[in-house]
């Protein structure tokens, strides 16, 4: 199987007329192919979508996925189909999370699709941030000072943890965190199972005393160094993901009407006056996922006092899926997406890679 990269890449029957070149970035690649397809139809396809088509006028066949069901019919009147329908030579886009990468690409291989590119983390990153550059949204950390203020990134572990095959090596500033075992001082951890890295970010909370921390998982890691955090930035994210259709169509995915309506009964109850600007995120298409956060401490406070204010909150409504489920991990995200995007113009945010390991 061919399998493409910025090292590798060449279509069995376009080769004559594909210009190999490590430094190509996946929308020069795409321009030089007559027809391409996304495989996928969630958060990273149509990101993908949506940078390729406004950097390269380029729309694809079509969105793959493995089944129809929980997937729309078409995505901005491009057709959403399994791969049968779709001919083998053409330039199929792994555009799904790296964890399952592996397994697409031998499925594919074994219906006769060995023309593939994988959107690997890194080279989504690339995408997006050219993208996001385009249109003068969600800027890139640049400043490289000589200041290193104290800092700890915590990594968050749980012992449901799968074993990675290459585990990252930590730097001096990242540090391991249990977040669902006994642990020293305030904390949540017997609520690990409802909060998952949450209740490793409210020991965060709670107990670090740098000038700087944040927030990180054992499989996913920041591209953060001490010497980014200057005085003139106040929070480091990676880059936000673009939904189809809105935020809150993407969250629905995940929990139940009861947990959507508690989520939204409570924000009108605890934040009225910011109620209409947090409906406007949800319905509109930018969301930060996976809850990776670098800040000051301040903010980070600031952050954590609101976020579990609201999800405390929620616990008392009686919900059984917020009781018994991981639904308030999936709250989490929404929650962290609405802080920052509504403190936008207040926080200067800047963004950074992140890397996936499997």
């Amino acid at each position: 199987m061919i399998i493409h990269d910025l090292q590798s890449a060449q279509s069995s029957t376009e080769a004559n007329s594909i210009t190999k070149s490590k430094n190509m970035s996946i929308a020069d690649y795409v321009s030089q192919y007559s027809s391409f397809s996304f495989y996928g139809a969630q958060v990273v396809a149509y990101g993908a979508f949506s940078a390729i088509h406004a950097l390269t006028n380029r729309k694809p066949l079509c969105f793959i996925v493995s089944s129809l069901a929980n997937n729309p019919q078409r995505i901005e009147d491009i057709p959403v189909t399994t791969v049968e329908a779709v001919p083998t030579d053409t330039l199929i886009i792994i555009a799904v999370t790296e964890l399952l990468q592996d397994e697409i690409m031998a499925a594919l291989a074994e219906q006769g699709y060995n023309n593939t590119f994988r959107l690997t983390a890194h080279e989504e990153h690339l995408l997006m941030s050219r993208y996001f550059a385009s249109i003068g949204k969600f800027p890139l950390i640049e400043t490289i000072t000589n200041n290193t203020p104290s800092f700890t990134l915590y990594e968050a572990h749980s012992k449901r943890d799968k074993p990675l095959a290459s585990p990252p090596m930590l730097k001096s500033w990242e540090t391991p965190i249990q977040a669902d075992a006994e642990i020293t001082g305030n904390n949540i951890n017997s609520r690990n199972h409802k909060y998952c890295e949450m209740s490793a970010a409210y020991w965060i909370w709670k107990h670090a005393t740098d000038e700087w921390v944040g927030l990180e998982h054992y499989r996913r890691h920041l591209f953060v160094t001490p010497n980014m955090l200057s005085d003139n930035i106040d929070v480091i994210l990676p880059l936000p993901y673009i939904c189809y259709p809105n935020t809150m169509t993407h969250f629905r995915r995940f929990v139940s009407d009861d947990v959507a309506n508690a989520l939204l009964q409570t924000i009108q109850t605890l934040c009225s006056q910011k109620y209409e600007q947090y409906l406007q995120i949800l319905h509109g298409k930018y969301q930060y996922i996976c809850n990776l956060i670098v800040a000051k401490r301040a903010v980070y406070s600031d952050y954590c006092a609101w976020f579990f204010n609201i999800t405390q909150y929620m616990e008392t409504l009686g919900v059984p899926d917020i009781a018994k489920t991981r639904a308030l991990s999936y709250v989490a995200e929404i929650l962290t997406n609405l802080y920052f995007m509504s403190n936008s113009d207040s926080l200067r945010v800047r963004h950074v890679e992140k890397a996936i390991y499997t």
